[in-house]
């Protein structure tokens, strides 16, 4: 599996803002294997991008949150290592390949405990982070490993899981990552990731520990309820 690291930061851009302030990290981990081509993966750019703007505006949310991106099919990518959400680069992924999990979740893992760690190196005590998981299709490689793993930092309070399936998802297997699985209906990801910011700004009004409440869900999207 090949897997690219883009390291550097973005121009100008420092690695944290205000370090003495609590901080929060989300991980993006994003399916853009071939099922995934045309409008939902335009739509995805698209939600993507407005995700960055909406949250901007509300500073207080835009101070704390940090933001990386990694894209996945049968291999994946950072496509954006953690930076401040006001200089996330604009996103322009494409559709290819087949689709394998474990590994890109495992880096995301791997990427909010080593952010955690940094945030504390810093003088901050961190946010729980978040590590989303968005995809249309089944794994093609054996998660039982990742399973695990993601148990183990969610039982320890060192991440929050969450899942999104779309079009034909595979809604068992994404019950065996997480409990907290949503569905979403066509290929609009507005209202979805308009949850995920309201979700941010809610979270930056609590102290880290405590359990922000969060928003209803709107739109086409909906908790995945069904039967394993």
């Amino acid at each position: 599996m090949i897997q690219k690291r883009f390291d550097a930061l973005p121009s100008g851009a420092p690695s944290i803002i205000n370090a003495s302030e609590s901080h929060m990290a989300l991980v993006l981990v994003l399916d853009v294997s071939y099922s995934m081509e045309g409008p939902p993966i335009d739509q995805l750019n698209e939600g993507l991008n407005r995700f960055k703007d909406e949250v901007c505006r509300d500073k207080q949310t835009r101070d704390i949150l940090d933001v990386a991106i990694i894209q996945f099919n049968d291999s994946f990518e950072v496509v954006q290592d953690f930076v401040p959400i006001e200089y996330m680069q604009p996103i322009q992924l494409e559709a290819n390949g087949a689709t394998k999990y474990s590994e890109p979740i495992r880096e995301a893992l791997r990427m909010v405990d080593e952010r955690s760690r940094f945030y504390r190196r810093s003088g901050s005590e961190p946010y729980k982070p978040w590590v989303i998981l968005v995809t249309d299709g089944a794994p093609l490689d054996n998660i039982d490993a990742v399973v695990r793993e993601i148990a183990d930092m969610q039982n320890a309070e060192k991440a929050r899981f969450i899942a999104l399936g779309v079009g034909d998802y595979d809604s068992n297997t994404l019950k065996r990552l997480t409990d907290v699985v949503f569905r979403m209906e066509g290929t609009d990801f507005s209202s979805f990731f308009n949850w995920v910011g309201k979700s941010m700004r809610s979270v930056s009004t609590t102290a880290p520990g405590e359990k922000a409440p969060l928003p209803p869900l709107e739109g086409n999207v909906f908790r995945d309820v069904s039967d394993i």
